[in-house]
């Protein structure tokens, strides 16, 4: 009775087809070694036990095969992000080894330093780290200078420079800075990062040439002067000794005219000699060299009231001469004088010189005028602007007034920290 059973079940049963199984091990066998990419074909859907395993087989294949594309993916982009990692710690070993690399907030706070920063500041890194920038300052730039650069990188602009800096045992270096913003998702800073390099020694060799073509120009004005006061300015004086001798040989002549003659060549000699002495003062204002800028300039003013009708108003407030360098104040005097003559030239109705020291040295011109200002730009003082940049200082002409014309020379005291 069983057998017949056994039989009939056997007989009702699906066929069974070898080469499903064959297509069996051998997708398994795939998948053992992680490829899903095989599948069994020619299913024949009689549900059989064989027919729904093969089926089973191939929907966790497609499954799997979605998931190893997905995997694959990610490891390329593990792939590509260390890569990026990569030439970013290759980029960051080339900065370090050939840059001084700072960042700040946005307060100036240092909130991340390299050895070269320690190296060239003589600073250890745990001094620096949460002390601001002024930590280096110098007081060589100015306050204008230092306003320029913080709204130009507060509008997320890139700022270059040259600045000079102090180390922690008070010598001076020089480097070439550039700082980058770094900007959030508004576009305003967050941090910025400073990138510099050291051109102390180019800097100190262009100073000693800047220095020596100064001083010869000075040592030449000087020799000049010395020929005009001593040379011109004394001959004309004894030409002057003469007419008065011939002055007073013709005192009892009745001829006018010849009397007139000699009083036009005194007056004429006389204005010669003052002028004489003036140009030899301009050059080198002797009260310069041993009582300060104060003293010239106001002997210059002095000269310059006589022209102006007395519309020259000087007013000097200087607290500490001793503060001010030599070679700055010859600068300003050189030019606050070019201003002057240049102005006088524009038929001015009135000039206006305002010079004091305390946090900066400063010198305002203001040039008022009758009617509308006249045209004046940088240009007319290009190598007076030059000078005072490379002395540290700042020059600036502004003539958008209706009526005047204002110029502002400036320049930090070595007590003044800026950044």
């Amino acid at each position: 009775m069983n057998e017949n059973n056994n039989a009939n079940e056997y007989e009702n049963s699906p066929p069974f087809y070898p080469e499903i199984l064959d297509q069996l091990v051998a997708q398994i066998t795939s998948v053992a070694a992680l490829d899903f990419s095989k599948k069994i074909s020619n299913l024949k859907g009689d549900g059989s036990a064989l027919d729904t395993v093969a089926l089973g087989l191939n929907m966790l294949c497609e499954e799997l095969e979605d998931s190893v594309v997905s995997r694959d993916k990610l490891e390329e982009k593990n792939t590509e992000l260390e890569r990026v990692i990569s030439r970013m710690n290759q980029f960051q070993y080339a900065l370090n080894s050939s840059s001084i690399v700072v960042t700040t907030d946005l307060k100036g706070n240092i909130t991340y330093l390299n050895d070269k920063f320690c190296e060239i500041s003589k600073y250890k890194r745990d001094e620096l780290l949460g002390q601001t920038y002024n930590v280096v300052d110098s007081g060589h730039h100015s306050i204008h200078f230092w306003k320029e650069m913080w709204q130009t990188i507060g509008q997320g602009k890139l700022w270059t420079n040259e600045i000079k800096e102090r180390a922690k045992d008070g010598s001076f270096y020089w480097v070439n800075m550039t700082i980058v913003p770094f900007l959030g998702l508004d576009q305003k800073p967050y941090q910025y990062m400073v990138v510099s390099r050291d051109i102390t020694a180019i800097k100190e060799l262009d100073q000693r040439i800047l220095n020596s073509i100064i001083l010869a120009q000075e040592k030449d004005r000087e020799l000049f002067a010395e020929d005009l006061h001593e040379g011109v300015a004394q001959s004309l004086a004894a030409l002057m000794l003469q007419i008065g001798i011939i002055e007073l040989k013709i005192k009892e002549l009745a001829d006018v005219d010849l009397k007139s003659s000699v009083a036009s060549i005194k007056r004429y000699i006389q204005e010669s000699i003052e002028n004489t002495r003036s140009m030899a003062t301009e050059l080198m204002p002797r009260t310069m060299m041993k009582y300060g800028i104060e003293p010239s300039l106001k002997l210059f003013v002095t000269r310059l009231q006589q022209h102006l009708g007395g519309n020259v108003d000087f007013v000097c407030s200087i607290n500490n001469p001793k503060q001010i360098e030599k070679d700055v104040e010859i600068t300003v005097y050189r030019a606050v004088v070019a201003v002057l003559n240049t102005m006088y030239k524009t038929e001015p109705s009135k000039m206006s010189i305002d010079m004091k020291s305390g946090q900066q040295f400063t010198t305002n011109i203001e040039i008022y005028y009758k009617k509308k200002s006249k045209a004046v730009s940088l240009l007319n003082f290009d190598e007076q602007i030059k000078r005072i940049q490379l002395q540290g200082g700042f020059m600036s002409v502004n003539n958008n007034f209706s009526n005047k014309v204002l110029v502002k020379i400036e320049f930090s005291t070595p007590e003044i920290v800026n950044f």
